[in-house]
């Protein structure tokens, strides 16, 4: 089961994502100015670490693969059943076409397909973790540009998702506590 929740909101110049506490990306922000911490595979033509691709830092991450998605990955040690928060923020320079897809443990969390030019805009997601190393995945296609790609966040999000008999032993324990509070106030009148 996957369960994700997301949002895009426009900002102006976010954190560091190497200010983030507890931060589990490598190289989040490409200030090494390479790949050091991701595994690249498809499509890598146009890709680069550049300083003009930087929403924070001194470096961002530029991709423009012609005709076929390109990626950028790392493995996240992550607890089962427990929730993670993944921000990050993406830039489209150009026009169509173009695609963008976020993955999570090989799930499609959100692809972005076809988008007009755009300045950085922060992107978050509540992933749940199912194993104990997770894939953390990036796609991108930009025909006629480029998509500029920074600060990656990903940190744990809370405690374990409960199983749905303990929510149903929650609410009857509520419950009955409600009906043992009405009773004595009862008594009392």
């Amino acid at each position: 089961m996957l369960i994700a929740f997301g949002l895009a909101t426009p900002t102006v110049k976010a954190d560091n994502c190497l200010l983030a506490v507890g931060n589990l990306v490598a190289n989040c922000g490409f200030e090494t100015g390479t790949f050091t911490g991701w595994t690249q595979s498809g499509n890598t033509g146009f890709t680069s670490v550049t300083p003009g691709a930087a929403n924070t830092g001194n470096f961002g991450a530029s991709f423009g693969p012609v005709g076929t998605l390109g990626f950028i990955s790392q493995n996240i040690v992550t607890l089962p059943g427990v929730t993670y928060n993944v921000t990050f923020h993406l830039r489209n320079l150009g026009s169509t076409p173009n695609e963008f897809r976020f993955l999570w443990g090989g799930n499609l969390i959100t692809t972005i397909l076809n988008a007009p030019p755009s300045p950085y805009t922060e992107f978050s997601f509540s992933v749940l973790a199912t194993t104990v190393l997770t894939d953390l995945r990036f796609g991108f296609r930009q025909d006629p540009s480029f998509w500029n790609f920074d600060d990656v966040v990903v940190t744990p999000g809370g405690a374990p998702i409960p199983e749905p008999t303990t929510m149903i032993l929650l609410a009857t324990g509520l419950v009955g506590a409600g009906i043992k509070a009405r009773r004595r106030r009862n008594n009392k009148l």
